[in-house]
């Protein structure tokens, strides 16, 4: 497996074992101690930040501190609906730039005519407002144990199934 993508599982099993022994609170704080941990990996390995983990990262821990202030779980739990919120749109208004946000960060790697790229950052942005609303529905109709499993799992599940159907 590359080691840039099981430095990008680290935060979630982080999330979940903690969240098992100590709570939500504790689990939350774990992960955002993990994914910095992550950035600073990725950071090593590549030469390069990784901006959407900082920008996540950023939002846990505005979140956080904001469920930590007014005691509210809430605000850990719509993290993920604001974040694929807000990569959709990134996503969006990228596609009208020349080149595509995506094509600035996959052109390296994949050679895609200018429709493909339009057609990918749809999909993409697609996927993440996806994502968004399961999130929304899961944790607004289940327990908050439920949830952690959920959202440790569903990511990556549905990454893995959105990389396939992309390059399949």
């Amino acid at each position: 497996m590359d080691r840039r993508l099981l430095i990008e599982f680290i935060p979630g099993i982080v999330f979940l074992i903690v969240h098992a022994v100590w709570g939500l609170f504790a689990a939350t704080a774990a992960a955002i101690c993990a994914a910095i941990i992550a950035v600073v990996l990725r950071y090593r390995l590549d030469g390069q930040v990784p901006f959407l983990a900082v920008a996540t990262v950023v939002l846990s821990v505005v979140l956080f501190g904001v469920g930590l202030l007014f005691d509210d779980e809430r605000f850990i739990k719509i993290r993920p609906t604001i974040g694929g919120v807000a990569f959709a749109l990134i996503l969006l208004a990228g596609a009208t730039l020349r080149p595509s946000l995506l094509q600035r960060t996959f052109g390296y790697k994949f050679i895609l005519m200018p429709e493909g790229w339009r057609m990918l950052d749809l999909s993409w942005a697609a996927f993440a407002l996806t994502l968004a609303l399961l999130n929304e529905l899961v944790w607004r109709n289940t327990s908050t144990d439920v949830w952690v499993v959920y959202g440790t799992v569903s990511g990556p599940i549905a990454l893995g199934f959105c990389w396939l159907a992309t390059w399949g």
